[in-house]
C-alpha cells in the first residue's frame, strides 16, 4: 500500500517540475507539516475589516 504522504509529495513535486527521491520524503513531509502549521497560525489571526494597509517595508 502506498503512503498517502508519499503520493502527495510526488504530486506536488511533479506540479513544480521536480523529482524528489523517496529517501528525502520524510524531510519534505516534516517541512510541509511545519509550513501548514504556520499557515494555520496566520489564518487564525482575526483582523478587522477597518484596518489600514501597512506601509511599505524596507529592511
Amino acid at each position: 500500500m502506498t503512503d498517502p504522504y508519499d503520493t502527495e509529495i510526488t504530486v506536488l513535486a511533479c506540479a513544480s517540475g521536480l523529482t524528489i527521491p523517496v529517501e528525502f520524503h520524510a524531510g519534505v513531509r516534516a517541512n510541509l507539516d511545519l509550513l501548514r502549521s504556520y499557515g494555520a497560525l496566520i489564518e487564525g489571526v482575526d483582523l478587522s475589516d477597518r484596518l489600514e494597509p501597512a506601509f511599505r517595508y524596507e529592511p
